[in-house]
């Protein structure tokens, strides 16, 4: 019986091949359309519709034309279609150009722990590829079939092949909409752009030249700066945490403790704004000022970057622009060229305490791994509050447990080697986290995702008195964070607290109100 059944389907494919390729064409182009605009219509929209048919013709034609020129725009389309729809599933897609220029600004690390968690790990992914595979697989089914049936000239199959690229020429203002289409367009413009890191990095540099040495009149002979990543303040016990994650902030006398909020949900959107002049409002001042990296060089510091991420460019990465106006400049990944992303206390290396010499000025920016998924590999076992962690949230109790260990780390090799000094910690957003998941770079964020700490503190706490008054128990917004440096160091009159509670979501346009944003565990006021 099902032997005769095979029979017939076969013979019936063979005398209409066309009707496999019309359910390939279909299949491909409109399968997640009809999903997204039901079930993720914050990313889909009902014209993509319009783009979907032409598309479905002029792959059509393509196959007629020849199989293999079907299966390649079949190939293309829906694996693009699955990377958008994943992105549209997990964040929605928001801001594209700052969907693709986070991709393009990624590390391979990266990258590969997002392919681990979000893909491999994800059954959504694999039901993607799963559509992906049955696009593929009617392609070779036509193709099959194809081979037994009389072919066309090759004059109209050429003829055909033409038709589909004008097809698509002539539709192109509603085929750039489609899904797999505004992708790849948006990609293509972004990688080849010219780019505004690059021209600012230059700025900077032509500036730094011959620009005159500052005023300052700073006590201090060092600044520590530690640049955390995804530390969410509402799992540090300084903060209230019940687990005790953060014995040395606990303990530091005379610090200033602020409840604040990061100015964006991403690294690279937030760390521009802490850094420079820059402001939720005013994201182009990144562009056209030099950081406090660059304030304290011209204040007489010797300035260090040392970083635990990756240096991504110089000419795409907004922070490794920043981290380029230090006079050193020195990365794990490619001084110590470890075969993972080992946990922070590897910075220690990237400096001898040599290096750090009493009396003279020096500053010091550590930029941290921290809190970053994968939490797992973020701390070493021996420094694990949680021994045995149950979930995800006992994982990044361990990272914030362990960010609070190399801060204390930090604090005692610069303490034995200052006669005043000046530490800040902040983090450049926060995280969500659940017992299975977590992240940031939401469309719609939480206000986990930007809740963060922020510390001062300095050997004389008298200076830090005018930041303790204005921060104290307000909600702080940490986009100023470059003028309260300023002000530390002489060079602003007023210490510029930001207590505004709108953020960015995502990038420079996108602005939020915080106070608005749903939230996981309590909503957070003013």
């Amino acid at each position: 019986m099902l032997s005769r059944w095979f029979r017939r389907s076969l013979a019936w494919l063979q005398r209409s091949p066309e009707a496999v390729l019309v359910a390939g064409a279909v299949w491909t182009t409109f399968l997640p359309l009809l999903y997204g605009l039901r079930f993720e219509s914050h990313s889909y929209q009902p014209m993509m519709l319009w783009g979907g048919v032409l598309l479905a013709f002029a792959l059509v034609l393509w196959g007629w034309a020849h199989p293999l020129l079907y299966l390649i725009g079949a190939f293309f389309v829906s694996v693009i279609n699955a990377v958008y729809a994943l992105v549209a599933h997990m964040w929605h897609i928001g801001d594209l150009d700052i969907r693709v220029e986070t991709a393009l600004d990624s590390s391979p690390g990266e990258s590969s722990e997002f392919i681990r968690q979000f893909v491999l790990q994800s059954k959504f992914a694999w039901a993607l590829w799963a559509y992906v595979l049955v696009a593929l697989a009617l392609g070779g089914v036509y193709w099959f079939v194809w081979r037994k049936k009389r072919r066309h000239a090759w004059r109209w199959r050429g003829l055909a092949a033409v038709a589909a690229v004008a097809v698509v020429a002539l539709g192109w203002v509603v085929v750039r909409e489609y899904p797999a289409v505004r992708l790849s367009a948006t990609t293509y413009r972004i990688y080849t752009r010219v780019n505004p890191i690059l021209a600012r990095k230059e700025y900077v540099e032509n500036f730094m030249a011959t620009a005159p040495p500052l005023d300052c009149d700073a006590p201090f002979d060092k600044v520590v700066f530690v640049l955390g990543e995804s530390a969410n303040r509402d799992y540090m016990h300084a903060y209230g945490f019940p687990l005790p994650t953060t014995p040395f902030l606990d303990g530091l006398q005379d610090k200033v403790l602020v409840r604040a909020i990061s100015p964006a949900n991403q690294t690279m959107s937030a760390v521009p704004i802490i850094m420079t002049p820059a402001t939720v409002h005013d994201y182009d001042a990144f562009y056209t000022n030099p950081s406090i990296v660059s304030d304290l060089r011209r204040c007489g510091y010797e300035t260090y970057w040392l970083s635990n991420q990756l240096r991504y460019s110089p000419y795409t990465s907004s922070v490794s622009s920043i981290a380029s106006e230090a006079d050193v400049v020195r990365f794990v990944l490619e001084e110590l060229n470890p075969d993972h992303e080992p946990p922070d206390g590897i910075l220690f290396q990237l400096f001898s305490p040599d290096d750090v010499v009493p009396g003279k000025k020096q500053a010091f920016f550590f930029h941290l791994l921290g809190s970053h998924y994968e939490w797992e590999k973020r701390y070493p076992p021996d420094k694990a509050l949680i021994a045995q962690p149950k979930d995800l949230l006992d994982e990044y109790a361990n990272t914030i447990y362990y960010t609070d260990y190399f801060l204390s780390q930090v604090f005692a090799l610069f303490q034995d080697h200052s006669e005043n000094m000046l530490f800040i910690y902040v983090s450049d957003h926060g995280e969500w986290m659940m017992p299975d998941r977590g992240g940031h770079a939401s469309s719609n964020p939480l206000q986990e995702e930007y809740r963060v700490p922020l510390v001062f503190w300095a050997t004389d706490p008298a200076v830090l008195q005018p930041i303790a008054q204005a921060t104290n128990g307000r909600l702080v917004n940490t986009e100023t964070l470059d003028v309260q440096v300023r002000f530390l160091l002489g060079l602003e009159t007023d210490p510029g607290i930001s207590y505004s509670t709108e953020v960015l979501s995502l990038g420079p346009g996108r602005i939020r109100e915080y106070l608005d944003m749903p939230d996981l565990g309590y909503h957070e006021t003013p």
